[in-house]
Parts: C-alpha cells; sequence; structure tokens
C-alpha cells in the first residue's frame, strides 16, 4: 500500500512539471523524490509519470489518479486540523552532526528545540558524515545532520542547506583577493576535512587537473583543528568561509573565492523513526538554516 509521502510526490510533480522542483518545493532530494515515485508506480503496477516529456506530464492513468490524489491530501489535511495534532514529544532524542553545522546555527537550532518540544532529552554526536552515516544505519543515533544524502535503503533523507566552499588564509601571508592564486602557493599546504570526506576528494581532483599534484593537501577531522592552523599561517584553509564569519568580520581570516562545487546538507533518519517527530524536528532545522544563510549571506 501506498503512503502519504509518495502521494505528495506525485501531486507536486504533477503541479510544478518536474523532479528538481518538487523536491525543492518539498525540501528533500532529487533521488529520494524519484524513489517515493517508483514505490508508488510499482504499489500501483501502472507509470504515472512521461518522464521524457519537458515538462513531466502525467500519464492517462496518472491524470486519473491525480483527481484522487489531491483529494486524499486534502482530506489528511482536514484530519490533521480537526484533531489539532501537536504531539508534546517526550523521551530520547539521541542527534548526530557534522562541525560544519555544530560551529554555525547549532546553537540557535537547539535553543528552539528547547522551546517547541520541553519534554524531549538531547544525546548530541558530533562526528564526522561517513562516521554520523554509520551510526544512522547501525541504529546509534535517531537523526543525523550531515552532508548527505544517505543513500541507504533503511534511510530517509530532506534537504537542509548548501554550504558555498572557499579558501580562508591569514593576512599575514601576504596573500590577497588580486595576487592570491593556488600556483603561488610553493611550500604553503591547503588544509581541509579528513581525507575519506568528499571536500577532500573533490579538493584533489582539482588540484591534479590544474596540474598542481606538488601542492601539499594537509587534512584534519576536526574542523577547529584546521581553523587554527589556518589562523597560526600553517597553511589556506579550505573550509565553508560561514564557519569562520567573526574571524572574517574582525580581520584575523580573509576569505578567498574557489571553484569547489557546495557542499549539500541534509536531515537523514531511519524509516521507522516516528514520521511527525522527525519532520518537526526537520522543519525547525530547516527553518534555522534558511535563517543563519540569509544572516551570512554576504560572507563568500
Amino acid at each position: 500500500m501506498f503512503d502519504f509521502k509518495e502521494v505528495e510526490a506525485f501531486v507536486w510533480i504533477t503541479r510544478l512539471g518536474s523532479f528538481r522542483l518538487a523536491a525543492q518545493h518539498l525540501h528533500l532530494t532529487q533521488p529520494s523524490i524519484s524513489e517515493r515515485i517508483n514505490k508508488l508506480e510499482t504499489t500501483l503496477e501502472t507509470r504515472l509519470l512521461e518522464r521524457t516529456r519537458r515538462p513531466v506530464q502525467p500519464t492517462l492513468k496518472g491524470r486519473e489518479f491525480y483527481r484522487h490524489a489531491e483529494a486524499l491530501l486534502e482530506a489528511r489535511q482536514k484530519a490533521l486540523s480537526m484533531m489539532e495534532l501537536n504531539t508534546p514529544f517526550q523521551g530520547v532524542l539521541r542527534l548526530g552532526v557534522v562541525e560544519t553545522v555544530a560551529h554555525s546555527w547549532l546553537p540557535g537550532f537547539l535553543a528552539e528545540l528547547a522551546r517547541r518540544y520541553p519534554d524531549l532529552t538531547l544525546e548530541l554526536e558530533v562526528d564526522s558524515s561517513p562516521g554520523l552515516a554509520a551510526m544512522l544505519t547501525a541504529g546509534d543515533i535517531d537523526l543525523a545532520f550531515l552532508m548527505g544524502p544517505v543513500t541507504a535503503e533503511s534511510v530517509l533523507n530532506r534537504f537542509l542547506c548548501n554550504y558555498t566552499m572557499g579558501f580562508v588564509i591569514s593576512p599575514a601571508l601576504g596573500f590577497t583577493e588580486d595576487n592570491f592564486s593556488l600556483r603561488r602557493l610553493n611550500h604553503l599546504p591547503l588544509i581541509s576535512f579528513a581525507r575519506n570526506s568528499r571536500p577532500h576528494h573533490e579538493l584533489g581532483s582539482m588540484l591534479h587537473q590544474m596540474g598542481l599534484d606538488d601542492v601539499k593537501l594537509h587534512c584534519s577531522s576536526s574542523l577547529w583543528t584546521i581553523v587554527r592552523m589556518t589562523l597560526d599561517g600553517l597553511g589556506v584553509g579550505a573550509i565553508p568561509p560561514r564557519i569562520v564569519a567573526e574571524e572574517i568580520r574582525q580581520g584575523t581570516l580573509l576569505s578567498l573565492p574557489c571553484d569547489l562545487p557546495e557542499l549539500t546538507f541534509t536531515a537523514s533518519w531511519p524509516t521507522h523513526m516516528e514520521s511527525a517527530l522527525a519532520e518537526g524536528v526537520c522543519e525547525l532545522a530547516i527553518e534555522i538554516a534558511r535563517q543563519d544563510q540569509e544572516a551570512h549571506s554576504r560572507i563568500a
């Protein structure tokens, strides 16, 4: 039997004509949207969407199902409104976060989480994205904010935010936005995330494509260590400048743009977790992360 999440995904793809736009509207990743549609079509044993057309269009059966799908979602909303479901969740929430989140909007999130869910007890784990993904699939944590999505079949993902990567450097090293170049680093290393992380792999690939295999690439699983080494002029930090917003404001670090892709973060949780709690916590995280990005949108 299909569930409301699959129906909701189908309705928004039909309305917006795009898997990508539907994913953005629902704050999900595009693979999650595709997975929901595949499950729905498998359950109904029929193809609902014509994917080869742009915009995406429902099939003949899809148009027929769309009328019923809209009615289902409307009936669900009326039922929820009637019951006024504001569950006072109790118990322990085991939350895992990466350091990028811990050093940015996590304090604001935790304060609002305590206000909205006063009966929740929080157990917080700070680890790398691979470490949190392993803990999540092993059942050691209930929810994770990490560089995602997590591809395990038993895990649901929802888009949280993006972070722009950049180079940060101590002004004492003499570089400015006008004269900085990776080719001028000489023996100065780049310092970034752990070796098994996505940013480290992408940075190494970029250096190789530029023919700069001789540039040293230091790494650390501790974001604070990267920041400390950068402040001390031991290298160029390759991290999101948002993490050192205060240091940039004070002038102890200088932010320089780079060509690395943005880092995508998701909220990820196992399918067996209480859906209302997961959605409530995720909605709050999305709200706080959006506020944080708006407040620091000028940091390049």
